[in-house]
């Protein structure tokens, strides 16, 4: 059952809160909109209640003449990664084209931060909601179904949406990544992540289809996304090799992870691809710039943000749109794994 057909025209109102606070309604206002007129107890009971309602304070209350606002709240987990940008680039155009103005939010690849920031948002009365990923809150989901408004996830996929999604299995992304090291020849191939969501159903895929190949459980390296970028390849790399000095090729959940995993690897005097094989993900710009040039799993994000963007218009519009729609993915094969000639 998607979020539309879970929206319930009787979603919690202002009388309805103060009910459930045992307070009046022109109290329950103050409390949410004029604390400094309410008493401590009563502004600690009216939150409660928010709480265990879902309801959503709107802050436009009496100063719009339209429903519309023309306002569309997306928030992504960073911008520090052009995957990220070209898709919010892409998404941010295509609203604009149709007047619609987009608000951002970061999440830093915290649910709870999302669903802080979504609640901030929710009661400015946006026309719709671009979320990154398919993992949420449980109260997030229920902001979502009280809100009533268009919502649409970016980046990853699953047939049963919210209400709509564009992207990719993240599962099967990992699977391809592994076989694509395997028919290189490499026996051992291990994975680097960041301790995202998204990395980590990546390396399941990754280590589900070693275990269908018959092949050693593949080791890993976990960072935290929080550690700056600088240095990420060479520690991961070094502590893969203390830890599995065997492996001989690692899956990277980026493409600037593999790039310093490259950098380090020369600087350890490892052949590549002949020894070592690296394999990134994203296939950003600087990857053929890469020596060798990088092998990657390329993903569309300008056109993961474009085809969200025009389902999330069709919908704000009063139109219909695809509930679920797969991108996909490619693994490119280029230097820096065997096989494969380095393209520049």
């Amino acid at each position: 059952m998607t979020l539309r057909t879970q929206r319930n025209a009787n979603a919690p109102t202002l009388k309805d809160l103060a009910r459930i606070a045992g307070v009046s309604p022109i109290t329950a206002s103050r409390a949410l909109h004029r604390p400094e007129l309410v008493a401590e107890a009563t502004r600690l009971r009216v939150a409660q209640a928010v709480e265990q309602s879902g309801y959503v304070p709107n802050s436009l209350a009496g100063g719009l003449t339209s429903r519309q606002t023309r306002l569309v709240a997306a928030i992504v987990p960073s911008v520090g990664h052009s995957l990220f940008s070209d898709m919010l680039d892409a998404l941010i155009h295509t609203l604009a084209a149709q007047r619609y103005e987009t608000t951002l939010g970061i999440s830093s690849y915290d649910p709870e931060h999302e669903e802080t920031w979504l609640a901030a948002m929710l009661s400015r009365r946006p026309d719709g909601i671009v979320l990154t990923g398919t993992e949420h809150t449980a109260r997030t989901r229920r902001l979502l179904v009280n809100a009533d408004v268009p919502v649409v996830e970016l980046w990853d996929y699953q047939p049963h949406p919210l209400d709509m999604v564009v992207g990719f299995s993240q599962e099967d992304a990992g699977r391809a990544a592994f076989r694509h090291l395997a028919a290189c020849g490499y026996r051992r191939p291990a994975i680097l992540r960041a301790d995202d969501s998204r990395a980590a159903r990546r390396a399941l895929g990754f280590t589900r289809a070693a275990a269908e190949a018959g092949a050693p459980v593949p080791a890993q390296i976990v960072f935290s996304e929080a550690i700056p970028q600088s240095g990420r390849g060479r520690d991961a790399l070094s502590a893969l090799r203390a830890q599995a000095p065997e492996a001989d090729a690692v899956f990277c959940s980026s493409d600037a992870l593999a790039q310093g995993v490259l950098s380090h690897a020369h600087a350890l005097g490892l052949r590549m691809p002949e020894e070592f094989g690296v394999l990134g993900f994203g296939d950003q710009a600087l990857a053929l710039d890469a020596w060798p040039a990088l092998s990657t799993v390329r993903v569309d994000g300008a056109a993961i943000g474009r085809l969200g963007a025009e389902a999330l218009i069709a919908r704000m519009a009063g139109g219909v749109a695809a509930a679920a729609q797969d991108m996909g993915f490619e693994v490119v094969g280029r230097g820096s794994t065997r096989g494969h000639q380095d393209a520049r």
